[in-house]
């Protein structure tokens, strides 16, 4: 008999599951943290459309399997592990033959439901700035260990990190271009807690509308997005370096961003942070640019230039340093730092195909 045992979801989750990293990265300068309560609400919501299987020794391992109702593909999230390859290769072994009996062509993963909560593997060693808010971490064999269970990579991404030497280059570099995007003929509204509000159904539908053909996206219920992005998000958005992009005529969302700083030199509190107090004591102010859209509709006008430049400029005005955050590595966002030295980490998520 192995050691790790199956567990099909249905409605509880073992005390274990939130044990288990506690022991994995207690000996490592990066710390995962995790809102347990989040979590129950979100196994809850996607057992609606997902068959959810929890694998485990209740030690030293824990993955989830996700099989979906209307797709032929299954997903494994959650995953944290000891450094062994036995144990994974038994767990990912469950999981295999889980996803062969549902007759699905393919594993992917990690991806904890949906890529509007936490995906991807961290490859490498560690950055020079350890992790910034809310940046997939992991110990750095885990990108090993799934090559030897026969992950191969799906997916890249990469953040690149702007020192507080170079910002002012890259400042440079746009300011022309930042001048005549000021003139652009929309409405230009600072995104905070307020205006996020204000425009909530639209963000969502535009949030929805500006990512639903990325690779691997799945639609949320309104209400999912609620709990995902509620007050406690909100509150540490940046209103300086934010926006949301109004076409004065439709009245309509034409494009976004958010922004906020990296709050990791301030200790955690139980509320979560907020701008406008923990803003003026950061140690260090380095400004996170996270998510950027253009609605199709309103695409090759200049928006997604607008905001760049908007953001560098916010950036070099109100931080000491800026990291762009989680790019597609195909992605057209990732050229607005090509002439401007930087540091870089790479994100990969992984896939196995199944032999039918």
């Amino acid at each position: 008999m192995g050691l790790v045992e199956r567990i099909v979801y249905k409605g509880s989750i073992p005390d274990s599951f939130f044990t288990i990293p506690g022991k994995i990265y207690e000996e490592l300068t990066i710390k995962l943290t995790e809102d347990r309560a989040m979590i129950a609400a979100l196994f809850k919501l996607e057992a609606e459309k997902n068959e959810i299987t929890i694998y485990t020794d209740h030690q030293h391992i824990r993955l989830v399997g996700i099989f979906p109702h209307n797709e032929d593909a299954a997903y494994f999230g959650f995953w944290e592990s000891a450094d062994d390859l036995a144990l994974n290769i038994e767990a990912f072994g469950l999981l295999e033959s889980d996803t062969s009996v549902r007759k699905l062509a393919s594993m992917t993963g990690p991806i904890n439901f949906n890529t509007y909560n936490r995906y991807r593997i961290r490859a490498g060693s560690l950055p020079s700035w350890n992790r910034f808010d809310s940046e997939p971490v992991n110990p750095v064999y885990y990108s090993s260990l799934l090559a030897q269970v026969n992950f191969k990579e799906k997916l890249t991404f990469e953040s690149r990190y702007i020192t507080q030497n170079t910002l002012p280059v890259l400042y440079a570099d746009y300011a022309a271009l930042m001048d005549e995007q000021s003139k652009i003929p929309f409405e230009v509204i600072a995104l905070n807690e307020q205006s996020w509000m204000q425009y909530e159904k639209e963000l969502f539908e535009l949030i929805e509308i500006v990512f639903n053909q990325n690779p691997f996206y799945k639609a949320i219920s309104f209400e999912q997005f609620r709990l995902l992005y509620g007050t406690k998000f909100l509150r540490k958005i940046c209103p300086h370096s934010s926006v949301i992009l109004i076409d004065p005529q439709s009245g309509r969302l034409a494009a976004m961003s958010i922004c906020y700083p990296d709050y990791q030199s301030l200790p955690a509190t139980a509320d979560g942070y907020d701008f406008n107090r923990d803003y003026p004591l950061l140690k260090k102010r380095r400004l996170l640019g996270k998510t950027v859209g253009v609605h199709p509709d309103f695409r090759r006008q200049g928006l997604m230039n607008y905001i760049c430049t908007h953001y560098i400029r916010a950036a070099n005005q109100y931080y000491e340093d800026t990291i762009f955050c989680l790019m597609r590595s195909d992605n057209y966002s990732v050229h607005f730092t090509d002439h401007t030295p930087y540091e870089s980490v790479k994100y990969i998520l992984y896939e196995k195909e199944l032999v039918s």
